[in-house]
């Protein structure tokens, strides 16, 4: 079987011998037939003409409709892409659209000039799309400047609409011009019916018979010519078209179980062979044995209709013994009866396609495999230097709070140790933080708190920095002072002081001003946050910069005044974690603003009431009975640390364990009020220790005993470890005071009421 036949038509010897014989009698009445032949040609040509060119002006108008619709959707995809980016590439598009749109309206004016309907569409097409041009340059240009998220989305209904606006009325234009280009190709094609019926009658008329007969013998020999060529033509294009995509073509028999190959079938799988016909159980042989049951399947259902459209991979066996994945797609030639006849497609060799997405799950499972282990690296280190760093924190501050005891040598050593380890412990939570954000595994923990408590605790921080570096410090929060906030104060706490250190390491003069309001955008209300500094200033072309990890402004900024570049990139992504954001004003050598932009969350007054009072006010009340507390740590320098801590709350001496095992003990000898925990210990961990516990206060009816797990691994699954284990709460190293001071306060007092 053959995919392809050449068509042949002899013409019969006696045609040309009837042709010859009738020469003299066509030649004559030629001069006669031949004015009225020419007349009756020229005035047809002339109507079909006229009314082609009315066509072709119909599909031009149609055509510049449907470019114009796909400018729309380009402008905004380029708009959109611009946004996701902010690369100027996106934006040279924009512009570009919209003025090949501005020069489709004008040239679609000229065209439908005198249709009065279209015009009036096309005005008002041209007012909506100018109107989508200058709404897409403002969002274009007012995007950069991050705005809140409603803002945002009402920008887009706005964008849509007006786009939609312009697909509608451009979906008139073209149903009219659709209906117009019917009616006249309806025209045309009646007009050339007219135009064949009077050429002949003309020849019937002026031939008198005779020259019907050679006119239609001329003819028919004339479309034979044309037919044959135009066959020829139509097989070689298509024969060049399937070489050309490397495809090799097929054409199954469902009756007889023949199929053609072609040549390139058999040139992908290595074979040296022309196109043939084989049997379907050839090209099963071929088949890989894990691939035919489903091959064959697939093929039953797609005949059986259960399957639209035939398009799947297999392996098929090459000549060199390989396998050769081919992509084949198909379509199946039903008869009368609904039965399938015939199948007819090609094969594709996807080899290499597979191939690559073979190296690719490789290469994706290797960067999950080095991903684990630098997750694993860092929380190692983690722990690793957070327990020393635990006890050289504890040990300054313990120091800095009696330097009345201290010569001045002594206190300007303790101030430099103190800098010192603060300014390690920022560096190792800004890298710790920075995993968590790229993970997505940082978590918000948010509780009612009062404004004033944590701007109060911050002027506390700053205010002596400050004061030593000879600059002024201003916090304005009078306007928010009495308002009680929902949020993740931590976090909060750290957006600040990040954007006040920045701005207090910048500025060698003059001063820093914050100023804390509330502000509305968009029927929200908003807490706004400004540190504004009169330092060194950043250019406009580098606000971006500042924010991204790792960098800075300028690379003499990083020699001379020293930083990682993580703080304002963990502030600003703090900011949107929190529905929030953070904007830059800035000018070079005048100084900057950075404004915090946050969703107010409000509570009522009375239930942020208790948190108002001093935390030590209120530890000194909850310590009126004689407490008891366990700490159990293996590092000497934080139970020393430890120690002195609980002593100044007012704790009577404390019981120390070094692992789960004492613990355990102690814990079982004595009823505890709260148990410091921490969890990497010789012998027995703290989480095991921890669940033991638990499960003896359940088995046995022991009162319940809060415990507070402190770990020098700082991750989000560190802390649900601790939790799933039965701790109550979790303090990542080196310990917070304040912090340590809440829980200490919270779960003694809760203790006091169970009991």
């Amino acid at each position: 079987m053959k995919l392809f036949h050449h068509l042949h038509i002899n013409l019969p010897k006696r045609a040309s011998r009837v042709f010859t014989h009738n020469s003299t009698f066509f030649f004559l009445g030629l001069a006669l037939c031949a004015g009225i032949l020419v007349f009756i040609l020229i005035l047809g040509e002339q109507r079909i003409k006229k009314i082609d060119d009315q066509v072709i002006h119909t599909y031009s108008v149609i055509n510049n409709a449907q470019e114009l619709s796909m400018l729309v959707e380009g402008m905004l995809a380029a708009q959109r892409a611009f946004i996701l980016t902010n690369e100027e590439k996106f934006i040279i598009k924009l512009h570009n659209r919209r003025d090949e749109g501005s020069k489709l309206i004008a040239h679609l004016s000229e065209l439908i000039g005198e249709n009065k309907s279209q015009s009036s569409r096309l005005d008002e097409l041209r007012h909506h799309f100018n109107e989508f041009s200058i709404k897409l340059e403002q969002r274009a240009q007012t995007i950069t400047i991050s705005s809140p998220t409603k803002f945002i989305l009402d920008d887009l209904e706005t964008v849509d609409g007006i786009k939609d606006n312009i697909l509608r009325i451009n979906s008139d234009i073209l149903r009219e011009e659709y209906d117009l280009l019917n009616t006249r190709i309806d025209e045309i094609e009646a007009q050339k019916s007219k135009y064949f019926a009077i050429l002949l009658i003309g020849i019937i008329i002026t031939s008198a018979g005779l020259f019907f007969f050679n006119g239609f013998l001329l003819r028919t020999q004339k479309r034979q010519s044309r037919t044959e060529a135009s066959l020829k033509n139509t097989q070689e294009r298509l024969e060049l078209a399937i070489e050309g995509t490397q495809d090799g073509i097929f054409d199954w028999d469902l009756k007889t179980g023949q199929v053609f190959y072609s040549g390139q079938f058999f040139k992908m799988l290595g074979y040296d062979r022309e196109s043939s016909t084989s049997k379907i159980d050839d090209f099963k042989q071929l088949l890989h044995p894990e691939d035919a049951a489903r091959t064959q399947n697939y093929i039953e259902q797609y005949l059986d209709g259960k399957i639209s459209e035939y398009v799947q991979e297999f392996r098929l066996k090459g000549a060199n013994g390989s396998w050769v994945w081919i992509n084949a797609h198909a379509k199946a030639i039903f008869g009368v009866d609904g039965k399938p006849l015939r199948m007819v497609g090609a094969h594709t060799n996807v080899t290499l396609a597979k191939e690559a997405e073979e190296r690719l799950k490789a290469e994706k499972t290797q960067a999950e495999k080095e991903n684990r282990a630098k997750s694993d690296f860092l929380a190692h280190m983690s722990h690793e230097i957070r327990t020393p760093l635990t006890s050289i924190s504890g040990i300054a501050e313990i120091f800095e709070k009696n330097q009345d005891i201290l010569n001045t040598k002594q206190k300007k050593l303790i101030r430099t140790l103190h800098s010192s380890v603060t300014i390690l412990k920022d560096l190792i939570n800004d890298i710790l933080d920075f995993s968590k954000i790229a993970s997505g595994e940082l978590e918000l923990q948010e509780e009612s708190f009062r404004l004033c408590g944590l701007f109060e605790e911050i002027v506390s921080m700053i205010a002596l920095r400050a004061n030593q570096k000879g600059v002024s410090f201003v916090f304005d929060y009078k306007d928010v002072k009495d308002i009680n906030f929902y949020g993740d104060s931590q976090r909060l706490r750290q957006i600040l002081i990040n954007l006040i250190g920045n701005a207090l390491k910048f500025t060698e003069e003059g001063g820093i001003t914050i100023k804390a309001y509330t502000e509305k955008r968009k029927d929200n209300n908003i807490l706004r946050i400004d540190v504004t500094d009169t330092g060194i200033g950043i250019a406009p072309e580098n606000f971006d910069l500042v924010f991204e990890r790792f960098k800075q402004a300028d690379s003499s900024v990083s020699r001379k005044y020293g930083g990682t570049g993580l703080g304002l990139s963990i502030s600003k992504n703090l900011a949107k974690l929190m529905n929030g954001d953070i904007i830059l004003t800035s000018q070079l050598g005048k100084g900057s603003t950075f404004s915090v932009l946050l969703p107010m969350k409000l509570d009522r007054p009375e239930e942020s009431k208790k948190g108002s009072e001093k935390i030590n006010d209120q530890i000194k009340g909850a310590l009126s009975k004689n407490k008891k507390i366990l700490v159990v740590e293996d590092y000497e320098g934080n139970v020393v640390v430890l120690s002195h801590i609980l002593e100044e709350m007012g704790f009577v001496g404390c019981d120390i364990a070094r692992s789960g095992i004492e613990a355990l003990a102690l814990w079982e000898e004595k009823n505890y009020d709260l148990i410091l925990m921490d969890v990497q210990m010789p012998e027995m961990d703290g989480l095991t220790a921890t669940g033991l516990i638990r499960k003896k206060e359940k088995t046995e009816a022991i009162p319940y005993t809060p415990i507070i797990g402190m770990t020098a691994h700082a991750l989000v699954e560190d802390k649900e470890k601790c939790i799933t284990s039965g701790m109550d709460a979790y303090l990542p190293k080196p310990l917070v005071v304040a912090d340590l001071k809440k829980e200490i306060l919270k779960y003694v007092n809760k203790k006091q009421e169970a009991a």
